[in-house]
């Protein structure tokens, strides 16, 4: 009887951590309609647990939970039983200014665009922070999401598992020919992967101009330290890229974009084992974007590659009007343009060549990379003077040094919750290091703490100035040097 007791105890525990509530301030609501329907301009709605139901939002509010592993808005209990989307960001009403953070939508099932998340004309912003949207499916575009004539920001977020029967498989990002704005679609530190377009382009995402409405409104879409794998789109069956619109699709056609009313900014991204049934179009690829006005496709610091057969094209430049390309690491190419040479371009490369993992990893951040291996040809890679302003992080918000590497992931990137390094004045050697390394300065130093690249605390010593690490694993590691005038982060090579 006492054990039994016990699991009692311990499953009512548990039970109560993971269950459901929906709360503005002390005030809880059955569910997260209800607590819409009550909400006034700029108030925060506090959702925990699992909820089965479908959304609309048409406040200036925000949705916030604290982990989207636990905490998850459903349309169904399974995608297959589900009868639509399950978030409705309805901005028709006027210029709407909304959040969600830290919470998860999937399950969702529609037969109009965004199976998961429609922001439909929000001529404000929408921020998802921390969001991950998975398992979601639309009879027409933008399984993930679409983003029809709004302005977004999509920050550490993970796009996953979607499928779209036309375009658009992750993400569709388009204008709207009822929001009267130039939209800005801006994806940054983000993950979309294994994504599918089933009849059409764009297995990752789309950027497709509507050119339907004469190029009335434009789409601008900047993506950084994005990584973009394992996405499948077919152009067979549904005309491909001969749609009559203006696209750029993302992975098997995996990425499209279109002319004169579409631009897309890659920085710090890695496109990689996208496939098409078009082996031509197997990663970044474009439509009806032969355009001279205007650029409309940059690319600085990325690597794209289809496998380690060039026969991908992992990038085609059929029907694009590109800026600049520079220090990128590229794979099979198609019709690339001679204007770029001499930009720091290695083309026709493959994945081992550039040095990625082919499975994605958790090292620290919020979302998975494809990590580089150790003497990648992508690490320091980035020498090229681009002419913007870089990234000075990852996409695991981990720090970039002077010498960046080409790609989502920086090799050697320091978290930025150790803090920032101070000007404590020391060294290490020997680095690498066989079996210990010595702390030589002229501060004193007080403790040294050693991380693993996932910012795991692996051994601490104080008041020394060698330590042994004849116990680690052969591999990168940071030292944290800390002393009365400050700290210093070094990167250690064990071998």
């Amino acid at each position: 009887m006492k054990k039994t007791f016990t699991l009692l105890v311990l499953v009512m525990a548990m039970t109560s951590a993971i269950a459901q509530t929906v709360k503005i301030g002390g005030t809880t609501y059955n569910t997260i309609t209800e607590a819409i329907t009550a909400a006034v301009d700029n108030d925060v709605i506090d959702i925990t647990g699992l909820h089965t139901e479908a959304i609309t939002i048409n406040k200036n509010i925000t949705l916030r939970g604290t982990d989207p592993i636990t905490d998850i808005i459903q349309a169904a209990a399974d995608q297959a039983s589900a009868t639509s989307r399950v978030v409705y960001v309805d901005g028709q009403s006027g210029a709407l200014t909304v959040t969600i953070e830290n919470l998860t939508f999937r399950n969702g099932n529609a037969t109009d665009h965004g199976g998961g998340v429609f922001a439909d004309k929000v001529t404000g912003l929408l921020t998802l922070e921390n969001v991950t949207i998975e398992n979601n499916a639309t009879t027409k575009n933008g399984g993930g999401m679409s983003t029809g004539g709004s302005n977004v920001n999509i920050n550490n977020c993970t796009i996953k598992n979607n499928s779209s029967t036309l375009t658009g498989g992750g993400l569709h990002i388009v204008p709207n020919n009822g929001a009267a704005i130039d939209a800005v679609v801006n994806v940054r530190n983000s993950l979309i992967t294994n994504n599918e377009s089933t009849s059409k382009t764009g297995g990752g995402f789309i950027v497709n101009g509507n050119h339907q409405y004469g190029d009335k409104y434009t789409i601008t879409a900047n993506f950084e330290n994005v990584t973009i794998t394992y996405n499948f789109a077919t152009v067979s069956g549904g005309g491909g890229q001969t749609l009559g619109v203006d696209h750029v699709a993302g992975g098997s056609e995996s990425v499209t974009i279109g002319d004169t009313n579409t631009s897309l900014t890659m920085v710090h991204c890695t496109v990689a084992y996208n496939t098409c049934d078009d082996i031509g179009k197997a990663g970044l690829a474009f439509a009806n974007g032969a355009a001279t006005t205007g650029p409309h496709f940059n690319l600085y610091n990325s690597i794209v590659v289809s496998d380690d057969d060039v026969a991908n094209k992992a990038l085609n430049f059929a029907a694009c009007n590109p800026h600049d390309i520079i220090n990128n690491m590229l794979g099979g190419l198609n019709a690339f343009p001679s204007s770029q040479d001499g930009n720091n371009n290695t083309k026709g490369k493959t994945a081992t060549f550039a040095g990625i993992a082919t499975n994605l990893t958790d090292e620290g951040g919020k979302v998975k990379v494809l990590a580089l291996t150790d003497g990648a040809n992508s690490i320091d890679y980035c020498t090229t003077v681009t002419g913007i302003a870089l990234p000075t992080i990852d996409a695991r918000t981990y720090s970039r040094d002077a010498s960046p590497d080409a790609g989502a992931y920086e090799y050697d990137g320091v978290p930025t919750s150790l803090g920032k390094v101070s000007a404590l004045e020391v060294s290490i050697s020997p680095n690498p290091a066989n079996d210990y390394f010595r702390v030589a300065g002229k501060d004193e130093v007080n403790r040294i703490n050693i991380y693993s690249l996932g910012g795991s605390l692996i051994k601490s010593e104080t008041y020394v100035s060698q330590v042994d690490v004849s116990e680690l694993t052969k591999g990168v590691y940071l030292v944290q040097i800390q002393g009365e005038k400050g700290e210093a982060i070094k990167k250690l090579v064990v071998k």
